[in-house]
Parts: C-alpha cells; sequence; structure tokens
C-alpha cells in the first residue's frame, strides 16, 4: 500500500490519495505568504484505518518545512498528528 502516489494540487491547494478507486484528501488555505493552513483531512470509511490521513498530513508538512513556511490547522486529526511530532509542532504558527 506504501507504493500509492499522493498527488498535490498547489491551485486547487489539495493533496489526494486515491485507493481502490476512493480519494482520500487534505485541503489547505494560504492565508500569507510562507504559511499553511490545514483545513479538512478527508478519509472514506471505505479506505480508512490505512493511515492514509497520517500519509497527507505527513507529506504536507514535509513540504511546508521544505519550502519553510509556518504551518496551522483548524483540523482535528492533522492538528492532533502536529502536536504528537515536535518537529512539525515546532513549526506550528
Amino acid at each position: 500500500m506504501t507504493g500509492e502516489t499522493i498527488r498535490h494540487d498547489a491551485a486547487a491547494r489539495r493533496y489526494s490519495l486515491v485507493i481502490d478507486g476512493t480519494e482520500a484528501y487534505l485541503t489547505y488555505e494560504r492565508p500569507a505568504d510562507g504559511r499553511m493552513h490545514i483545513t479538512h483531512t478527508i478519509v472514506p470509511d471505505v479506505i480508512g484505518g490505512r493511515g492514509l490521513g497520517k500519509r497527507l498530513v505527513a507529506r504536507a508538512l514535509e513540504d511546508a518545512l521544505a519550502g519553510g513556511d509556518r504551518v496551522s490547522s483548524s483540523c482535528w486529526f492533522a492538528t492532533a498528528l502536529i502536536e504528537k511530532t515536535p518537529a512539525w509542532a515546532a513549526q506550528m504558527a
């Protein structure tokens, strides 16, 4: 399962991953230059329980960190993961 590719559509501000024809995705906003605000992480029940949400959050955070961005989140799932990961929590805006 780790071979599926997470796609990033910067224009749509969305990371997505399709498993068995069903899409899981993360959406974000850019409230200012150098800032990423995660708004939603959605994993449909039919593909849930596989760590897909965590993979989406990890990819978004990796990209944000690589770009030097500060991160905020109004998504409970992403916020919980960020708070549990010291390197990510340090980037919270």
